[in-house]
């Protein structure tokens, strides 16, 4: 590794497209189990600076509030491997830290916290490479918009970012305690020198629990090597190529599947495809009933000698557009 920032039945023969996942849902075809996550294409999560208030605690736990006052903040993220169509990394690990509602660090002398280890934790990505953290709202200090780090550590890969939020809803979170004590932060997410030109793909966009607190979901995409696919032995020559999420400027998701072969197949995915030997490309719709997050692609070749081969794909699903 290094740090660098289907669906449809199967037919009697052809290419069938399906994807299933632990439980099936939506007529069998997609794991219902599996938590919405926010990316809606698979693409690389740039890197921000770790800044002072890293500290390794080695801190296992997914609620990190101790007694730290402040909004409920339920925070799941997941990890995907950019460079092979967001394969999700399992067994990574993810720290988070930040300020608490008074804008100060834990375990810092600066801050008078040395020992306390609040807002500070760390898990394991599971094989949908989901972690989950319960936190609160950050609070802010002087010079730096309102944010989040964390760290993914996987083997040899170490990537480290921020996640933000925007000005709006800093504004509604902070009019209520333990935040509506202090002052107006003095940073917004365009005059912070961190937050930059790129730091618009690194916003939260937490939603209303419905009990006065906050859930949020966002998706790491890094470069951390290895392969996507597992094919059975067959003399079928024929190979999925790419798997991409897609989602049109309407809201609806789509997987554009690329596909090579040196013979001639038919395809059925949601409707019957011939395809002559060459590489060819084409987009199938995701149903509106099918929940997002990390499904699994099973693509069965069958030419016209009767010859199988079947190829797994897990694929990162985009959450549905709420209109």
């Amino acid at each position: 590794m290094n740090r660098r920032a289907a669906i449809g039945a199967a037919g009697a023969s052809g290419v069938a497209f399906l994807i299933g996942g632990i439980r099936p849902s939506a007529g069998g075809l997609f794991d219902e189990g599996v938590e919405q996550a926010v990316a809606a294409t698979c693409v690389m999560t740039p890197a921000k600076t770790e800044g002072p208030y890293f500290v390794d605690e080695k801190l296992n736990r997914s609620d990190i509030r101790e007694t730290q006052d402040g909004g409920k903040l339920a925070l799941t993220m997941y990890v995907f491997d950019a460079d092979n169509d967001c394969a999700p990394v399992q067994g990574a690990t993810v720290d988070i830290w930040h300020c608490n509602a008074a804008g100060l660090y834990s375990d810092e002398s600066a801050n008078g916290t040395s020992g306390q280890k609040w807002l500070r934790g760390y898990q394991t990505t599971d094989a949908t490479g989901k972690v989950t953290f319960t936190t609160i709202y950050p609070g802010w200090y002087s010079g730096r918009a309102v944010h989040i780090h964390f760290k993914v550590r996987h083997d040899s890969l170490e990537f480290t970012s921020q996640l933000f939020f925007t000005d709006d809803m800093n504004t509604t979170v902070f009019k209520k305690a333990p935040y509506s004590s202090r002052p107006t932060p003095d940073t917004t997410d365009e005059r912070d020198n961190i937050y930059g030109t790129d730091g618009g793909s690194l916003l939260l966009q937490p939603q209303s629990d419905g009990a006065g607190g906050y859930t949020a979901d966002f998706s790491v995409g890094v470069s951390a090597g290895g392969s996507g696919s597992t094919t059975s032995d067959s003399s079928l020559a024929a190979a999925l190529s790419s798997v991409k999420a897609l989602r049109t400027s309407a809201g609806t998701r789509k997987l554009r599947l690329t596909v090579t072969s040196s013979e001639s197949v038919s395809a059925v995915a949601r409707a019957k495809r011939s395809l002559a030997a060459g590489k060819h490309s084409f987009k199938v719709t995701i149903p509106s009933s099918v929940a997002a997050g990390a499904v699994t692609l099973r693509l069965t070749f069958t030419d016209a000698a009767g010859n199988t081969k079947t190829v797994k794909r897990t694929v990162h699903v985009a959450r549905r557009r709420q209109l």
